[in-house]
């Protein structure tokens, strides 16, 4: 039970995060954007370590929490750039095709999964063609379909976090997420480095900005948690489940409104998560 109601922290938080991501990508660089959600998130992290006071553990699975912050700023700079230039209730669900990164993992280490499982692998995938489709090619439909490329990466990059984390999380959650995410704002300040983006943005932004990355650490560290209590395949579908929240909120206040093939895409794919789940 108790991986489950992280599961469903995590999924909330990523949710909520990417759908403020998305506004946000569309006034700020990405980068901009990247460096102050990623220093809000460290920021956490730092603190939480030190208030907890636990030194930290001298284990050589936390390596793999090293390569799950390069996964994850990979993921979430993808993400990003999907978000800057396409719509959000399409990009996000996408994005969620991450799912079927820790379910290979799983099969590639011998686990076969129930029929119903392998029926959800499949409608994901139909659903991830569906909403690449397009029925017009004028401008206003491009637009709308340019962020899949860089949302499958994002996809991919979640994927491997999943799976890098689950690992880590196994010798201390919070230690490893922090590892993480040290790895994450040290590739950030070596790209802001070399391509010397704007830094400076308008005061009105931060506190959106702020929460973006507090959230994105608190939905990791929950996922990172999770993963200690329950089964990956389960943690990972459970936590993917995401883009309910941001296509709910695009269609509520941003007017975006999937048609035809693309809702019906977007459908199959969260259809297909939990299937996974089952």
């Amino acid at each position: 039970m108790l991986a489950l109601n992280l599961s469903l922290i995590a999924c909330l938080c990523w949710g909520l995060s990417q759908f403020l991501a998305g506004i946000k990508s569309r006034s700020l660089p990405v980068l901009t954007l990247l460096f102050y959600t990623s220093t809000a998130g460290f920021t956490v992290f730092i603190i939480s370590t030190m208030i907890r006071g636990v030194p930290l553990p001298r284990e050589p699975n936390l390596i793999f929490a090293l390569l799950g912050g390069v996964a994850s700023i990979g993921g979430i700079y993808c993400l990003y750039r999907g978000l800057a230039v396409g719509a959000i209730s399409i990009v996000v669900p996408v994005s969620a095709l991450c799912a079927l990164v820790p379910v290979t993992f799983s099969l590639a280490q011998g686990e076969i999964p129930h029929i119903v499982q392998g029926l959800g692998v499949a409608t994901a995938l139909f659903g991830g063609v569906l909403i690449s489709l397009q029925r017009k090619m004028g401008a206003e439909k491009r637009s709308s379909t340019r962020g899949i490329i860089p949302a499958m990466g994002a996809a991919l990059g979640f994927g491997m976090f999943f799976v890098f984390m689950d690992v880590a999380g196994a010798v201390d959650p919070l230690w490893a997420t922090t590892a993480s995410r040290l790895v994450s704002f040290l590739l950030v300040l070596c790209a802001i480095l070399l391509n010397r983006p704007p830094l400076k943005i308008n005061p009105i932004h931060l506190p959106v900005v702020i929460m973006i990355g507090t959230l994105d650490a608190a939905a990791a560290l929950a996922y990172t948690a999770a993963t200690t209590k329950g089964m990956l395949g389960l943690v990972a579908v459970i936590s993917s489940l995401y883009p309910v929240v941001p296509v709910v909120l695009a269609a509520l206040f941003l007017k975006e409104r999937l048609r035809g093939f693309q809702l019906l895409g977007a459908i199959l794919i969260i259809l297909g998560i939990a299937l996974i789940s089952t």
